[in-house]
C-alpha cells in the first residue's frame, strides 16, 4: 500500500521543496512558492535527464490555418500552411502575419525558422504533417525579446527541447489527464520508465523541455513530480493549457479501469491544487472539457461527469477545513 499523502497535507501543506535542478531562470513566477505535496517522488528519483529550456515573458500554442495567438499587444495569425503544387501536401512553411501596435507583417515562416519582429522573437517550432500527431498544426512560440537569452534572442532557427521557454503562469484550474499509450501500464512495469521514456519522446518529437504533465500517478497511487507547476504544460492539441495544473494517469483509461486507491490519490492532489492556489471546486475538469478529445479515457471520464471527483475532493477540503 503507498502512503496516502492526504494525511501529510493537514499538516504539512504548506511544505516547501527547492527549485530542482534547474539552469538560471531570467523570469521566475512572481510571487509562487514551489510547494509540493507530501510523499511526492521526486523529479531527481526518476528523471534521464533533468529538465531543460529557460524561463522566459513568453507563449507557446499549437494553431491551424485562420487561427491566431494573443500575446500581450501582438497578434499572430496562421494565414495558411503552404503545400506541393498538387494543393495536398504541406512542404512545412507556414504563411504569418503579426500585427502590433498599428503595424502588419506578412511572411513565409519555414519549419524550425525563428525571428525577431517588433521587440518579439518568434519560433516555428513545428508544424505537423498528415499522419503525424497534431497534423495541421503550426506550433508557435513567441516571446519579449529583453526577457531572453542572448543565445536565443539572436537565433536564426527555433532549436530543440534545450531552446524552449518555460512560461510562467497562475494555476486557475486543475485538469485530469491520461498518457494515453499504446498499452495499458501493467503491474510489474516500473513506472519510472514509462516516465523517462515519456521524457525523452517529448523532447525528441515534440520539443518540449521536459514530461508534459505536472504529477503523475501509477497502479498504486503513489504520486510523481512531473514538470515544475508553476510553468505551463503541453498539449498536442489546440486547447491553451496556461493556467492549468495538469494530473495525469500513466496508461491508457480507455483500456484499463482505475483502482479506489488511484481515485482516492487523485481527489487528494486536486484537493491540494486547488487549496494552494485558492480555487473552487468547479475549477476541476478534464482534458475533454477544453478540446476535441477523449482523454481522460472513457473509465476517468465518468468520475468527472457524475460528479464523483468534484464530491471526493469537497470532503477533503471540508474536512481539512476543520467543517
Amino acid at each position: 500500500m503507498p502512503t496516502t499523502f492526504f494525511t501529510w497535507w493537514l499538516v504539512l501543506a504548506t511544505h516547501l521543496v527547492g527549485p530542482g535542478n534547474y539552469s538560471a531562470q531570467p523570469t521566475s513566477p512572481e510571487g509562487t512558492q514551489h510547494r509540493l505535496p507530501p510523499g511526492v517522488i521526486s523529479h531527481t528519483t526518476w528523471q534521464a535527464q533533468a529538465p531543460l529550456g529557460h524561463a522566459a515573458d513568453a507563449m507557446r500554442r499549437n494553431k491551424k490555418a485562420g487561427e491566431s495567438l494573443q500575446f500581450h499587444d501582438l497578434t499572430v495569425t496562421v494565414l495558411r500552411v503552404a503545400t506541393d503544387s498538387s494543393g495536398q501536401t504541406p512542404v512545412d512553411q507556414a504563411l504569418l502575419r503579426l500585427e502590433a501596435d498599428g503595424q502588419r507583417h506578412e511572411r513565409l515562416v519555414r519549419e524550425t525558422e525563428a525571428y525577431n519582429w517588433n521587440g518579439r522573437h518568434l519560433a516555428v517550432v513545428a508544424i505537423y504533417g498528415p499522419g503525424e500527431l497534431g497534423a495541421g498544426l503550426v506550433a508557435l512560440e513567441v516571446a519579449t525579446l529583453s526577457s531572453l537569452p542572448a543565445s536565443i534572442a539572436n537565433a536564426t532557427t527555433a532549436g530543440g527541447a534545450d531552446r524552449r521557454l518555460r512560461i510562467p503562469h497562475v494555476i486557475t484550474h486543475v485538469t485530469l489527464h491520461h498518457t494515453g499509450d499504446a498499452r495499458v501500464l501493467r503491474p510489474d512495469e516500473d513506472p519510472g520508465q514509462r516516465l523517462r521514456n515519456l521524457q525523452a519522446w517529448g523532447a525528441r518529437e515534440r520539443n518540449w523541455w521536459d514530461v508534459p504533465y505536472h504529477f503523475l500517478l501509477d497502479l498504486e497511487g503513489d504520486v510523481y513530480e512531473g514538470r515544475d507547476w508553476r510553468f505551463m504544460g503541453e498539449t498536442n492539441t489546440t486547447y491553451d493549457p496556461s493556467g492549468h495544473f495538469l494530473i495525469s494517469m500513466i496508461g491508457n483509461y480507455d483500456q484499463q479501469e482505475p483502482s479506489a486507491q488511484q481515485l482516492a490519490a487523485i481527489a487528494d492532489l486536486m484537493a491540494w491544487a486547488l487549496r494552494v492556489n485558492n480555487l473552487p471546486v468547479d475549477r476541476i475538469g478534464g482534458h475533454y472539457h477544453y478540446a476535441q478529445t477523449g482523454c481522460p479515457g472513457v473509465h476517468l471520464r465518468r468520475y468527472l461527469e457524475d460528479g464523483t471527483l468534484r464530491r471526493m475532493v469537497s470532503e477533503r477540503l471540508t474536512r481539512a477545513a476543520g467543517g
